[in-house]
């Protein structure tokens, strides 16, 4: 396995860990981290996916831009997952620079699912289209 292939497994790796942080926060009630979790699990995998096309970036979102422009505006990527996307993002920013945030249980677990979906989204793509995993 080349030096590309076992970054972009090692990212895919910890974002399942990441998913499973967010589950036990779920199941012991601590709901204000939980999105954090989940974008930064989606986050690992989209830079495993950039990492196909040996991009790289420096900022999340510049992360959003380059799926964007390297699969979502070349239809090689799924609009609504890219939507998800750049929602969770917003959402982890808002959870953890906002002041006085509480999160909201049930809004809080309705990104879980979809997050998941995600990554395996992700994954599926860059086994099908790479040949990597």
């Amino acid at each position: 396995m080349n030096k590309n292939a076992t970054s972009i497994n090692l990212k895919l790796v910890k974002s399942k860990e990441l998913i499973r942080e967010a589950k036990i926060l779920i199941e012991n009630d601590g709901y204000n981290s939980v999105i954090s979790r989940l974008y930064y699990a989606c986050y690992h995998a989209t830079s495993a996916l950039m990492l196909t096309k040996e991009l790289q970036s420096k900022t999340h979102k510049g992360l959003a831009g380059l799926l964007h422009k390297e699969f979502v505006s070349n239809g090689l990527f799924d609009v609504k997952h890219s939507i998800f996307f750049s929602k969770l993002m917003q959402e982890r920013t808002e959870d953890d620079y906002g002041d006085f945030l509480i999160a909201d249980k049930e809004e809080v677990k309705s990104f879980m699912e979809p997050a998941i979906e995600y990554i395996n989204y992700v994954e599926k793509l860059i086994a099908t289209h790479e040949n990597i995993l």
